[in-house]
């Protein structure tokens, strides 16, 4: 793969794919139609730029079937444009930003809106944000499953959207709220000397600004995940062929220049280590070329590649097709979704769904809600709409109320300059379910975290202004003042102390959870192999134990699965429990590692060939044909020689013979063969405990990694906050102090200065308040 695939450089203009408005590089909706730009491809500036008029954008959504198109329209003496007109009237400037003229005409039932039929002079790539269907209060969608778009920034009373928050249109709005809100609270910190809640907050902001949008792409092996998704970005990214299979997971990510970084076992096998590749063997790295018993070989391959879409903090994850949804892959992939901030399941139209595919989606949705089907290979099939009827049916007798799309990669690859065939390949639906129910839902959710840290900071500034206002009413009390704040003060030093209570909750909450985390691995894998001896006693593993050994990982891989889902959930409830003793509204932020279970598939299991009994196969034939030769020639000569008889006597007794020695042979060849396969049996079922021991001690050594590092982890972010809180009433009892000597001219400024820095404060908690919406009010309990 060339390195030129990656290659993407901005520009100075954002054309919309809806009605062809150029817009500044850093716009998030279009001027002309609000459409959402944020994932548009900038484009460089080759001509003099020209602002679309309301008049472009009423051509733009609804074109005059003529068969030649007209660049500009013949002016008319009408200022607005009407809808129904079989010409557009005459363009009028219209400001940068958006204007209601546009309104009318968007209820117009147009079937499907088109771009405008006149050409662009320069050419233009088409971004990769491409808009098939607007917005259902423009034009009715013709599927009832098509993805609205983002809401526009001010909506006209005519639209009749169901309600939403005012920020679901834009990813950025909630982000850029509490960021500025933010920045305030820093400016306030500083100025009052609190250098440890400056650096709390800028910590925050720094946690907000690295959120990762994790979608994972996940299907049946050879249904085109790694072409859609090359056909998503409109990059070469992902390695395809007819007869390669993607066996490493690959995660791509926004990067400033083209990179390919690799994440493999170290030598010793304790840790993962970061290796950077170059770009050209990314076929080599993610493929079935690559030896799986390599300890060498990659864990995950992670791509960087400069792209807008990505720069909002998407990142895409094509996950391996080796084996099926029911493999050990599967499975490992069912355990990552929980971490996922959103899932698109691919299938093709070659087939309706199966019976493993919806039971993956099941599992699926239960650990990450938003996810979506999307059917590829729409250009191959002509009966895909049957296809796509027959799985909304299957999915709604399943109980899954999921978003059904039908792209078509190749017509996206080969719509970089052509709207028309972008629009007909599918995608610009997929894209709005990422960038509406995915990446927009994921920062709002960052940004209401992100609203409980500022409010926290927020809550510990206002304690001295509120100190000293105090003093300042009525300065008789102040002594009563300063008491009180003492008494909070020993509070806060209190939990400080390594013998706090909330100590304590963490240090025999780890330590339960390590039991019952052990006991519950225990408990599965005594099970597993329980199920595998059932398994290897009905068959020869001769012939079966390559499937034994599929099945066997398949069921350690469901254990691990659920094991670490027992860990996941026990530790964000240990969080809480923590965070109660501090009355904070919600526990720390806590990041789990994800690759541990991903260590097991490095346990081998004993081979086929080390079942078997020494001597060879033909150790048991020598002993049948020894036993069935001497013993029956032995027993006829001796009769032969009792009865006296002469030559045929000893040849009837040697017929004789030769009877009795075939059918001892037969027994003895019979029972050395269920001696050999019942040797094989133990020697299977010794192999298999060995591996589930093996399992067992990796998976334990694992746990207690995980749970040493949530345990630091809330240590010391707790430790933090009671440091602030105890610092905090430290600050107030020595504001409240020094007012003390102050004249009222003094106080009066002093009074002034609070007003002042109250009201900064109370526009920073109203921010927060504001970004976390309908959730309980953040600090209601601080």
């Amino acid at each position: 793969m060339a390195d030129q695939t990656f290659d993407h450089q901005d520009g100075d203009v954002i054309t919309c794919a809806n009605c062809g408005t150029e817009n500044e590089p850093d716009s998030v909706f279009c001027s002309a139609c609000n459409h959402f730009l944020q994932w548009e491809e900038p484009v460089s500036e080759s001509r003099p730029r020209r602002r679309r008029t309301s008049s472009d954008l009423v051509a733009a959504l609804n074109p005059v079937p003529t068969p030649e198109p007209e660049p500009e329209p013949e002016p008319t003496p009408e200022p607005e444009p009407v809808p129904p007109e079989p010409e557009p009237p005459a363009p009028e400037p219209v400001p940068p930003e958006p204007e209601p003229e546009p309104a009318p005409p968007l209820p117009e039932p147009e079937p499907e809106p088109q771009p405008a039929p006149h050409p662009q002079p320069a050419p233009e790539p088409t971004p990769p944000v491409p808009a098939p269907e607007p917005a259902p209060p423009r034009i009715p969608a013709p599927t009832p499953r098509l993805a609205a778009k983002p809401a526009p920034i001010a909506p006209t009373p005519e639209q009749t959207t169901k309600p939403a928050k005012p920020r679901a249109g834009n990813p950025n709005s909630s982000v850029q709220e509490i960021i500025a809100a933010i920045d305030t609270g820093r400016e306030i910190a500083a100025s009052q000397g609190r250098s440890d809640l400056d650096q709390h907050l800028d910590e925050t902001k720094k946690r907000l600004a690295a959120e990762q949008i994790q979608v994972v792409f996940c299907g049946q092996f050879k249904v085109g995940k790694s072409t859609m998704i090359n056909a998503l970005l409109q990059r070469a990214v992902c390695p395809v062929d007819a007869d390669v299979v993607t066996a490493v997971p690959t995660v791509v990510r926004y990067a400033d220049k083209p990179k390919v970084t690799t994440y493999v076992r170290s030598e010793d096998g304790s840790r993962i280590e970061e290796r950077e590749r170059p770009v050209g063997e990314i076929d080599l790295l993610v493929t079935e070329e690559a030896d799986p018993s390599d300890p060498e070989r990659e864990r995950v391959v992670e791509v960087g590649l400069p792209h807008r879409m990505l720069r909002s903090g998407l990142a895409v994850v094509d996950t391996p097709g080796v084996g099926g949804l029911d493999s050990a892959h599967g499975f490992l992939t069912l355990g990552a979704l929980r971490h996922a901030k959103g899932v698109v399941f691919v299938t093709d139209a070659a087939q309706e769904l199966t019976g493993p595919e919806l039971s993956f989606l099941k599992t699926a949705v239960e650990r990450c809600p938003t996810t979506a089907v999307v059917v590829t290979k729409t250009d191959l099939y002509p009966h895909w709409r049957r296809i796509m009827e027959l799985d909304r049916q299957h999915l709604e007798k399943a109980g899954l109320d999921l978003p059904l799309f039908a792209v078509s990669s190749f017509l996206r690859l080969r719509a970089a300059r052509d709207p028309e065939l972008n629009a007909e390949s599918g995608f610009g639906e997929l894209v709005t379910f990422l960038a509406r129910d995915v990446v927009a839902k994921t920062r709002e959710q960052a940004a209401k975290t992100a609203a409980a840290e500022v409010d926290f900071v927020a809550s510990q500034l206002e304690q001295q202004s509120q100190a000293e206002r105090a003093v300042i009413a009525s300065p008789q009390s102040s002594e009563q003042v300063v008491q009180e704040l003492d008494r909070v003060q020993e509070q806060a030093k209190r939990l400080i102390h390594p013998t706090a209570t909330w100590q304590q909750t963490l240090s025999d909450g780890i330590q339960d959870l390590v039991a019952d985390v052990e006991h519950d691995l225990q408990a599965r894998l005594r099970t597993v192999i329980h199920d595998v001896e059932e398994v290897i006693d009905s068959g020869d593993p001769k012939d079966t134990w390559s499937d034994t050994e599929v099945w066997l990982r398949r069921q350690i891989a469901i254990v691990t699965v659920a094991n670490r889902d027992l860990l996941t959930e026990r530790v964000e409830q240990l969080a809480q429990d923590v965070a109660f003793h501090f009355e904070l509204p919600e526990g720390a932020k806590l990041v789990l590692p994800l690759a541990g279970h991903a260590h097991v598939d490095s346990v081998t299991l004993a081979p086929a060939s080390s079942l078997a009994m020494p001597g060879g196969k033909l150790a048991p034939l020598m002993v049948a044909a020894r036993s069935s030769f001497y013993l029956p020639m032995m027993l006829g000569t001796l009769a032969a020689n009792l009865m006296g008889g002469g030559l045929v006597i000893h040849l009837a007794m040697a017929g004789v013979s030769l009877v009795l020695g075939g059918g001892i042979g037969k027994k003895i060849i019979g029972d050395e063969q269920k001696r050999q396969r019942t040797y094989r049996q133990q020697q299977a079922k010794a192999a298999a405990r060995r591996f589930i021991d093996e399992v067992a001690f990796t998976l334990n050594k694992e746990t207690r990694d995980v749970l040493r590092t949530a345990q630091r982890h809330l240590r010391d972010d707790f430790q933090g906050r009671a440091a602030q809180l105890e610092r905090s009433a430290y600050e107030a009892i020595e504001a409240a102090r020094r007012l003390r000597g102050l004249d009222e001219t003094q106080l009066a400024a002093r009074e002034r200065e609070l007003t002042d820095r109250e009201g900064r404060l109370g526009s920073v908690r109203a921010a927060a308040r504001d970004v976390a919406g309908a959730r309980e009010p953040v600090g209601s309990r601080g």
